[in-house]
């Protein structure tokens, strides 16, 4: 008989979301519950229907259906509610924001070993909640167990300007790094994808797509997301007079696309990490990214896997896309060099980063149990 693992409850927003926190969670989630671990989510938010398939063995809570009162008050409630009735032994808030909750919930179930799972950048310039989210950072670093975050970059930014009291662990995001033939069936396709809004700089690839357009007549760009942003998009293209740039809206089949397109483009102005950079490298496709604060540059090597390009210039951006469009040996070659280099965030090599966290949380609380 193996040891039976500790119950694990982590606690997330809006789980019917559609966006890459919760697409991490899922896999994470997924991963844990198939190596035997009970795992629970409560999404504070949401519809009653995660959009990310997750394992029947994982037990979901949605609040703002289920609480019996309304507000801030009542979502507490719940929450304590459910740790009474699951007494699972990890907490793991999927966003530190949400940590102005673990943090009531730690105090109430002390035992509880709180993790604390950041998915923006340290310097991410948030125009919501912009105080109530330094303040709760703040909180985090001093009373939680452990804080994760996805970069090196932004692990010396929280010890160096926070000085946390807690642990902190570097975890990249997971990629599934599948079995694929080596028949490079590309297209003269350049693919980029994610939320329509600022911080995403689909506005600069607009830009820098202008200036190649009618040079390379038989390729095209395609954006595949949606968000606040899309109608303003669309509109600036077409102020552009670009034909060959489209929006798809999101799909349900991204896959394809990393398959099919010639190379990936990232314009962020900030990223987390870069979800869909490394998962399109992972079907062997360079890149050409901007060189944000944190996350691309952990990714790409730049002139071996992809391109870094300085943040907002566009004529850069635009030229070094260029290369790649002209050159078929060079893709092929730094296609090859891409799907290596990111199979070190294999799925399974980073839920072993996470069990690593889980130790640590059950050895501290065995020392508890023998001081108490």
């Amino acid at each position: 008989m193996g040891k039976t693992k500790s119950k694990i409850m982590f606690f997330t927003g809006d789980l019917s979301s559609c966006g890459g926190t919760q697409r991490v969670l899922s896999v994470i989630a997924n991963g844990l519950s198939r190596r035997g671990y009970p795992v629970l989510i409560v999404s504070l938010c949401g519809q009653e229907h995660s959009f990310f398939k997750l394992e029947e063995k994982i037990t979901i809570y949605w609040a703002r259906q289920e609480r019996n009162a309304a507000g801030i008050k009542g979502s507490f409630c719940y929450l304590a509610a459910v740790l009474k009735k699951e007494r699972p032994r990890f907490l793991v808030d999927v966003d530190t924001v949400l940590g102005c909750y673990s943090f009531f919930l730690k105090r109430l179930r002390p035992e509880i070993y709180w993790v604390s799972w950041e998915h923006f950048t340290f310097c991410h310039p948030f125009k919501k909640n912009r105080l109530l989210r330094k303040l709760v950072r703040r909180l985090v670093v001093r009373y939680a167990d452990h804080l994760v975050v996805l970069t090196e970059a932004d692990k010396k930014s929280y010890e160096k300007k926070l000085r946390p009291r807690c642990l902190v662990t570097r975890i990249y995001n997971p990629v599934s790094c599948k079995d694929l033939s080596l028949k490079y069936r590309k297209k003269p396709v350049i693919f980029a994808a994610g939320r329509l809004v600022e911080e995403k700089g689909f506005d600069l690839l607009i830009r820098s797509w202008k200036l190649l357009e009618q040079r390379y007549p038989q390729w095209s760009v395609v954006i595949a997301g949606d968000g606040k942003d899309r109608r303003r998009l669309e509109k600036m293209a077409k102020a552009a007079k670009l034909r060959r740039l489209r929006f798809t809206g999101i799909v349900t089949d991204i896959e394809k696309y990393y398959e099919t397109a010639a190379f990936f483009v990232l314009p962020s102005r900030y990223e987390g990490f870069g979800m869909t950079l490394a998962e399109a490298m992972s079907y062997s496709s360079p890149a050409v990214s901007y060189a944000c604060p944190e996350g691309p540059k952990e990714i790409v090597a730049d002139g071996e896997n992809g391109f870094l390009v300085p943040q907002g210039n566009i004529k850069e951006f635009a030229r070094k896309m260029g290369t790649l469009m002209k050159d078929d040996r060079l893709r092929i070659r730094m296609g090859k060099k891409a799907r290596e280099d990111v199979r070190r965030f294999e799925t399974e090599l980073i839920l072993n980063e996470w069990e690593k966290i889980f130790a640590v949380g059950s050895l501290l609380h065995k020392d508890m149990r023998k001081k108490d």
